[in-house]
């Protein structure tokens, strides 16, 4: 072939090579193995949905230390037994421009200067390294997502399902779950997790990256906030959703990926990439990696003294505080006047309360002190005292439910809703629920949840004093002891459905003060029917008693009410976790 034939290929040739997507320094080495690069025939992930993303790490070392040939050991060790994982060696011997990144990266860690090794992986960075045994698990906690969760938690069960799929496309994530329930450490930590955030606590909880997204709605939105997450810290190629399911925030920068083959394995490079930028505001927001060094402009390289090797007491992870993550859209919200901000998905709640707390109220134990003490009253011919006196006892009524209420959440707060005590709690329910459904059918006949009939002469005579008492504080201070001791009184026959409700109501994780407003809401449904007893009376002034008949009925409701929820616990106990 005539040298002017050659010229062409020779062209095509050269300008085939410099489209090649080859760091300089792997480009000079001479062999993978002198540059310390395990190679693949593909290192980076193809365009769809079979794509694999790959989360990269950077090592910083000093090649006149002993411990660079045991760190560069270790890190070829972990590359081949965690795909999706490159790792990028730096010596800052011979890289003396990546020492002004490590020392953004010690800062951002909470350390006042940086020590070496160093290991900077999804924006947590490990300071030393002492031996694989010893620092190589908290190293791996670098690229760990840690979840905190719960069995009877719906959404919960919704982030598990979401996890596999999360795998694939992120080999190198690790998933650590831990059930606060079954794991009383594992509850504190996150507890102390929240706080640290400044975050009410709520399931299910992620600790990933130094960020904490709490609760789940759908794979649609807070599984793609979480793989946002990933995508936004992960330093390295990201699998390349479809247009339209591209849930990457705008400000996150892509290294080009248009040349790029499909990573088969984990790669370890000695200098390639700068480090991931991980300056970025205190709100969490992160600043995308770049493929230039992330130098500072006001600062030179040059200025940064060359790190030193970790000393015993600084060797660890770094201690920046966890930052919350606010969802993105609320999908489901709408912000009203006074009301504030509703939500579809907590609209159950609310009415499921209102629906229990009725349902308890039209209990006969209950009823049958009222009705009689109204049927007492109605001889006073009197509206303003039966109104004072009757309204006392209802309203002193309200307010011991309440704190009997009160102390069944706080005993349910107290010992967490493990499945031992929903399974015991479930089975009291049922029996409570049978007892109530055969004194339908057996009215005080064998076992019966009702005021016993040896109570009733006092009570008797502690109404009619009330009714008779010449002044109206002693009346009144009459209703109040009256309502007290009924209460107490009843205690089993109505403990079915507040301990049901308290414990459905602790599985929610809501705040405090939504907590007791919830109870409130119980507690007034539960006295609407004895409101509704009262002004009757006060308008027709009649003297009709409960009778037989209608006390089995209400028997037969709140038995069949309290079956129900018990069977729910026992078998479903998801289904009684609203907003999910």
């Amino acid at each position: 072939m005539s040298r002017p034939a050659l010229f062409p290929l020779l062209v095509l040739a050269s300008l085939s090579l410099s489209r090649l997507d080859i760091p300089t320094s792997v480009a000079q080495s001479p062999s993978p193995a002198a540059s310390g690069q395990i190679q693949s025939d593909a290192d980076g992930p193809r365009e769809g949905g079979g794509s694999t993303g790959i989360i990269r790490m950077d090592v910083y070392v000093r090649g006149d230390r002993d411990s660079a040939a045991q760190v560069q050991q270790f890190v070829d060790q972990l590359a081949d037994r965690r795909p999706g994982l490159e790792i990028r060696v730096h010596d800052l011997l011979k890289e003396r421009e990546r020492t002004a990144d490590l020392y953004r990266i010690a800062k951002r860690a909470g350390r006042d200067k940086p020590v070496l090794p160093a290991f900077h992986c999804c924006d947590r960075t490990y300071f030393g390294f002492v031996d694989p045994a010893t620092s190589g698990p908290q190293i791996e906690q670098l690229y760990t997502a840690t979840i905190y969760a719960r069995t009877t938690c719906s959404r919960c069960q919704k982030l598990k399902a979401f996890l596999p799929q999360l795998k694939k496309r992120w080999p190198a994530i690790q998933f650590q779950i831990h059930d606060v329930d079954e794991d009383a450490l594992a509850g504190a930590r996150w507890q102390a997790l929240c706080r640290g955030a400044g975050a009410v606590p709520g399931l299910p909880t992620i600790d990933f990256a130094r960020r904490v997204l709490i609760g789940y709605q759908s794979d649609e939105v807070s599984g793609a906030e979480f793989e946002s997450l990933i995508r936004q810290v992960s330093g390295a190629a990201a699998p390349q959703p479809s247009p339209e399911h591209d849930t990457a925030t705008p400000a996150v920068r892509r290294p080009d990926q248009s040349n790029r083959k499909r990573q088969q394995s984990p790669v370890i490079v000695l200098t390639a990439w700068a480090p991931q930028d991980t300056q970025g505001d205190d709100d969490g927001q992160q600043v995308a990696p770049s493929e230039a060094p992330a130098s500072d402009d006001s600062a030179s390289w040059d200025e940064f003294e060359l790190p030193e090797e970790a000393e015993d007491a600084e060797i660890g992870l770094g201690r920046a505080p966890p930052i919350a993550v606010p969802s993105s859209r609320d999908l489901d919200a709408v912000d009203v006047p006074l009301l504030g901000r509703l939500r579809v998905s907590k609209l159950g709640l609310p009415l499921f309360t209102l629906a229990v707390g009725l349902v308890d109220g039209f209990n006969p134990c209950a009823m049958w002190v009222l009705v009689f003490l109204l049927s007492v009253l109605v001889n006073v011919q009197d509206r303003k005292k039966i109104l004072l006196i009757a309204g006392t006892f209802v309203f002193v009524s309200g307010l011991a439910y309440f704190a009997f209420m009160a102390a069944w959440l706080n005993l349910f707060l107290l010992v967490g809703i493990i499945r031992p005590v929903q399974i015991a709690l479930g089975l009291l329910a049922v029996f409570i629920g049978a007892v109530n459904v055969k004194d339908f059918f057996a009215f005080k006949k064998g076992i019966s949840l009702s005021i016993p009939e040896s109570k009733k002469p006092g009570l008797y005579r502690r109404v009619r004093s009330i009714v008779n008492a010449k002044y109206v504080t002693v009346a009144l201070s009459g209703a109040v002891a009256l309502a007290i001791v009924v209460n107490l009184i009843e205690l089993l026959c109505t403990a079915g459905l507040p301990a049901l409700y308290t414990q459905i109501l602790t599985v929610q994780e809501l705040p405090t003060w939504q907590t007791y407003l919830y109870l409130a809401l119980y507690i007034a449904a539960y006295m609407f029917d004895d409101t509704l007893l009262v002004g009757a009376v006060i308008i027709t002034m009649s003297h009709r008693k409960l009778q037989e008949r209608e006390g089995r009925w209400l028997k037969l409701i709140s038995g069949v009410v309290i079956l129900a929820l018990g069977g729910v616990m026992l078998l479903r106990p998801s289904w009684l976790q609203f907003g999910s």
